[in-house]
């Protein structure tokens, strides 16, 4: 290819009739909303997003049943240790954000040690603050 010529792009089709300078513009006009298939402005307004946001509503509400039925059919020992992973994510992803917020601030040898201290800062929390108190509240 030698300097000085251009090479057709996409959208212009010299070989067609067309000349290599022209471009087909299809940008919307400015003051023109879109219009959805049923004359909507909005795509909220349309039978197939409510028809749509009902059945994902049915099918969410049917999972947390499923989520409800199996936490109750557990045994109470297998519900605490359930509850106590839970808090240990809860609390451990905490510290690691908070970590994350000022890490950059930290010296590289703070960096070094700040990391398995948030973690296990975050373990003891989760295991031995947050899960008992969310024990005793589900106990109510």
């Amino acid at each position: 290819m030698t300097a000085g010529k251009r090479k057709p792009g996409k959208g212009r089709f010299p070989s067609k009739g067309g000349t290599e300078d022209e471009v087909f513009d299809a940008s919307p006009d400015k003051n023109s909303a879109p219009i959805i298939a049923d004359g909507a402005k909005d795509l909220r307004d349309t039978e197939a997003w409510k028809k749509g946001k009902s059945g994902l509503a049915g099918a969410w509400s049917r999972y947390l049943k499923v989520l409800q039925d199996s936490f109750q059919n557990m045994d109470r020992y297998d519900q605490e240790v359930l509850i106590t992973r839970f808090c240990y994510v809860i609390s451990i992803g905490i510290s690691g954000i908070i970590l994350s917020c000022f890490y950059g601030l930290l010296p590289a040898m703070v960096r070094v040690l700040a990391l398995p201290i948030v973690l296990a800062g975050g373990w003891y929390v989760g295991s031995k603050i947050v899960a008992p108190a969310m024990i005793a509240r589900i106990i109510k």
